[in-house]
This record gives C-alpha cells, sequence and structure tokens, in this order.
C-alpha cells in the first residue's frame, strides 16, 4: 500500500511513538487523524504533520471506552468518506508488583491495551473489507512474549493483543485487509517516566525506529514485526529457555536495584 492520499488514524499520538508514526505517515503523503486523551500534546502532533499534510486533524479520546472508538472512525468517514490505515498504538502500564496490583487495575491496562484496538479495529473493519483494502497495525510490546518485572498486567494486555491480531490475520486472509502486528523492544517515551519503580535501566531507542517499522509493514504487508529487530531473537528464545532467562531477568533487577543511586 502506498501512503498518498490515504486516510490513517493513529493512536496514542500525543506523544512517543504515536506522535512519531503521525509524524511519519504525514510525511508520506497520509492524512492522518491523530487520537490521544490530551488536546494540547495533540495539536503540538497535528501542527507538525500538517507541515506534509494540511488535512491532518486532532481527534482528542479515550480509548478506553468504545463509544469514543466508535466516534472516532466515524469523524474519520465523515471527513474523508473511508478509513485506509489504522495503527493502534495507544497503551499504559503501571509498572507495579502483582501482588500490589488490583483487579480495577488489570482491568484499565486491559482496556487501553487490548479492547481500545479491539473496538477500533472492529469499527473500521466494515469499510475496509467493503473496499476489499486496508491496513491495520497493532503495536504490541516484546514484554508479550519475554515477562518483565512489575509489568504483567502490562504483558498480559500486549500478549492477548498479539494473539488476538494473528488470529484476524489468518480470517481476514483473501479478503484485501492487512493486519500486522509490530513488537517493540524499549523505547524511549513517557511510559519509562511514570511515578512507579522500573526494572529496566539499559538503553532506550527512538520512537522513530517504530515509525520507519510500522511504514515498512504496511508497504510490504507484512504480518510480524519486532524492532529493533535483534530483540525478536529474545521473544523466540523464551519458550525453549524461559527458565534460565526468568533467572537471569531477577539477577538484572537486583543488580540495577542496587547500583542505583540513593
Amino acid at each position: 500500500m502506498r501512503f498518498n492520499g490515504r486516510v490513517a488514524i493513529v493512536t496514542g499520538a500525543s506523544s512517543g511513538i504515536g506522535a512519531a508514526v503521525a509524524r511519519d505517515l504525514a510525511r508520506r503523503g497520509a492524512h492522518v487523524v491523530a487520537v490521544a486523551r490530551r488536546p494540547d500534546r495533540l495539536a503540538a502532533t497535528v501542527d507538525r504533520c500538517r507541515a506534509h499534510s494540511p488535512e491532518t486533524f486532532a481527534q482528542p479520546a479515550d480509548v478506553s471506552s468504545r463509544e469514543a472508538c466508535t466516534d472516532v472512525v466515524r469523524a474519520a468517514e465523515a471527513r474523508f468518506g473511508r478509513v485506509d490505515i489504522l495503527v493502534n498504538n495507544a497503551g499504559m502500564s503501571i509498572h507495579k508488583h502483582a501482588i500490589d496490583t488490583s483487579a480495577d487495575e488489570v482491568e484499565r491496562v486491559m482496556a487501553v491495551n487490548f479492547f481500545g484496538p479491539v473496538h477500533l479495529t472492529m469499527a473500521a473493519l466494515p469499510g475496509m473489507l467493503e473496499r476489499a483494502t486496508g491496513s491495520i497495525v497493532n503495536v504490541t510490546s516484546v514484554a508479550g512474549y519475554v515477562p518483565n518485572p512489575r509489568e504483567s498486567a502490562y504483558g498480559a494486555s500486549k500478549a492477548a493483543l498479539s494473539r488476538w491480531s494473528h488470529g484476524l490475520a489468518v480470517d481476514l486472509h483473501g479478503t484485501g485487509v492487512h493486519v500486522g502486528v509490530l513488537s517493540p523492544g524499549p523505547i524511549d517515551t513517557e511510559i519509562w517516566a511514570l511515578d512507579e519503580e522500573v526494572s529496566y535501566h539499559g538503553k532506550l531507542h527512538p520512537p522513530e525506529v517504530v515509525a520507519t517499522g510500522v511504514a515498512r509493514m504496511i508497504e510490504r504487508g507484512l504480518p510480524h514485526q519486532t524492532v529493533p529487530r535483534h530483540y525478536g531473537a529474545v521473544g523466540a528464545l523464551y519458550p525453549l529457555l524461559g527458565r534460565p532467562m526468568r533467572w537471569g531477568i531477577r539477577r538484572y533487577e537486583a543488580r540495577t536495584e542496587r547500583e542505583r543511586p540513593r
């Protein structure tokens, strides 16, 4: 799929990966519908997109709401008559030990990270199927394949999104609608700047590497991609080496805790 003149919904577009994806698709000529909860931050993204794609507009929404997801798709269709590309990127984490995490908190993470993409996809899908063309990219995480300390709810939500997406891709084979799963490793976004303690203190990659991956996935109709690419090996090895990898993760967490400045 080429991007010039295509209509692309991008969620989580107020910062980080979503903002980078929105800017990149606009630069490639797409009409971007930028979605996020924070109107002020969203406006800044839209301003930068309009330098390349003047038709870009903001649609503030909380994707944990089914009604809000439906309204996003209706707004795009009312403005442009269709949705060609849907990038489900909006996500949240709580960075808490599993035993300190409430069921309500797990439900909130699932509402944003899993059911948000489900509701947006199901709202956009009928039009794509009718036109026999479209691309849906669901941004998951390497954490959906390899468990990270204090991210049990986040990892579960991303694993669910990945499995659902791959099942959707199988069911939609031959319809002209592409579904891809893009799994980033550690990316430099606001998710690491939360008040809660985080266990990872290694290299963070720029969100632009994910934006490039999204474009490549859409252009080539790829079913799955990990960025940076070498993180894919970690996910592939975990089912075979789960016990020693869990031991290594615990050791890493303990070492970084000891070395952290007080």
